[in-house]
């Protein structure tokens, strides 16, 4: 956990902060990836002074995986009642979660983390765990209501829910402009998809 600096005596707090650093990591990264991800750079772009991150995080490691924690689309408790509705609001949120740039950074620390996995596999852990227990959740009381076979794979499930979210998102950065949610009707044709697929 990153160490939280002490203000020095009549310095008035900076409430902002926090929320320009945060922003600003997000910014950086994107435009340069691990390799150009800097205090610096971050520092620069947040319009504040390097020894006041120093302060509060001791390595850009510990920056970027608390931004991220603040900042990612990690799915919040979904639970509609069926396993259509679940899955549709977890479509939903992955869909609205790819159109930001956190979620999008989120990737690319993913694709990085295959070159640093030392510096950046507890960040993508964090970042994945979130999810699973989500679906897992879900699986656990679709079985209990018969509405999926006992023994149905969460990791499957996911993979193929995400998997179509994240299609659309990874394509539309190919294109210029801002990505835009595929919207309920595509979610309504990856869900029935997959649970036609998991009967």
């Amino acid at each position: 956990m990153p160490q939280q600096g002490q203000r020095g005596p009549g310095r008035p707090r900076d409430a902002d902060m926090e929320a320009r650093v945060y922003d600003a990591v997000l910014e950086v990264y994107w435009e340069t990836s691990w390799r150009g991800f800097t205090f610096d750079a971050v520092a620069r772009r947040a319009k504040v002074g390097r020894s006041a991150l120093y302060r509060r995080w001791d390595t850009k490691e510990a920056l970027l995986v608390q931004a991220l924690e603040a900042r990612s689309p990690l799915s919040t408790p979904i639970d509609t009642g069926s396993v259509r509705g679940d899955l549709l609001e977890l479509s939903a949120q992955l869909d609205r979660g790819y159109t930001e740039l956190a979620g999008l950074v989120s990737l690319r620390v993913t694709l990085d983390a295959m070159v640093n996995p030392d510096l950046l596999s507890h960040l993508t852990d964090t970042l994945n765990q979130s999810r699973l227990v989500t679906a897992r959740n879900i699986v656990e009381r679709a079985v209990e209501r018969g509405e999926l076979p006992a023994g149905t794979s969460t990791t499957l499930l996911l993979e193929l829910v995400t998997g179509a979210v994240l299609t659309h998102a990874l394509f539309s950065q190919a294109h210029a402009g801002p990505v835009k949610p595929n919207g309920p009707a595509h979610s309504v044709l990856i869900v029935d998809t997959v649970l036609r697929s998991m009967a």
